[in-house]
């Protein structure tokens, strides 16, 4: 499948750099140094060239097409199964909300999240387990100087109220229990950094985040695949929100 991203010398990709290298290249602030450096151009040329291991038009990737749908999300909906609506169900009874956030006014809680998922795993790659201090800074409101209306990215999260909640010193009134950063690069959007709260996971959260963000990204007309890495990982629970093997060409 081709798909255009539309590259110009004013934005930097981030979707499938996120993919290629995500650790050197998850956010434009933290990994300033990495989007100038010769690294990135690398990246790109390997885009180009199809000489990727992910981009080349022959590795499946998870992926979504919008026009199957005809861009409607009520029509994406309704061809869930019974069980994953009965799951996005539960989140929201269970008084869970989704809602666009600032990532750096939640950071305590985002290393919460990832510290349950070691808590429950036993071993998760260290680079999640980073004092909050490391975090702090993101790209997270407005556009960045490398974005525009084609390229950006926005971090998206389920809470819940509690009042009085703190994150460091500062009062927000609720709790992130997940959150998932979503990746704009012309027709593709792509899932960047995810997770949700390994203690309350049997809430349907994954499920109500995922589909809850792909609601939003459905709105944007422009955006026609919604890209989950590659379909290698995880293939039979991606396939329960509709994702599907798809080789993916990008025309720069």
């Amino acid at each position: 499948m081709n798909v255009n991203v539309y590259n110009n010398f004013d934005i930097k990709l981030q979707g499938p750099l996120y993919n290629l290298d995500c650790y050197n290249f998850w956010d434009l602030n933290n990994c300033h140094n990495n989007f100038k450096s010769q690294k990135y151009y690398e990246h790109v040329e390997s885009i180009r060239t199809k000489s990727n291991c992910l981009y080349n038009g022959l590795t499946q990737m998870a992926a979504i097409d919008f026009k199957k749908y005809d861009f409607n999300y009520k029509n994406y909906y309704d061809s869930l199964s019974k069980n994953v609506k009965r799951d996005i169900n539960l989140c929201n009874r269970s008084n869970f909300y989704f809602k666009k956030y600032d990532f750096n006014k939640h950071i305590y809680d985002f290393v919460e999240i990832n510290q349950s998922q070691k808590d429950k795993k036993g071993k998760i790659n260290p680079w999640y387990l980073q004092e909050p201090n490391y975090f702090k800074n993101s790209h997270s409101t407005g556009f960045h100087t490398w974005e525009d209306e084609q390229h950006y990215g926005t971090w998206y999260g389920l809470f819940k109220y509690f009042k009085h909640y703190k994150q460091g010193n500062t009062i927000t009134n609720e709790k992130l229990f997940a959150y998932c950063k979503i990746l704009i690069d012309g027709e593709m959007a792509t899932i960047g950094l995810i997770w949700t709260h390994a203690n309350y996971q049997n809430k349907g959260l994954a499920y109500c985040l995922i589909t809850s963000a792909l609601q939003q990204v459905m709105e944007n007309k422009r955006v026609k695949f919604f890209v989950y890495s590659g379909w290698g990982q995880y293939p039979r629970w991606k396939s329960r929100m509709l994702f599907q093997p798809m080789p993916i060409s990008i025309i720069l």
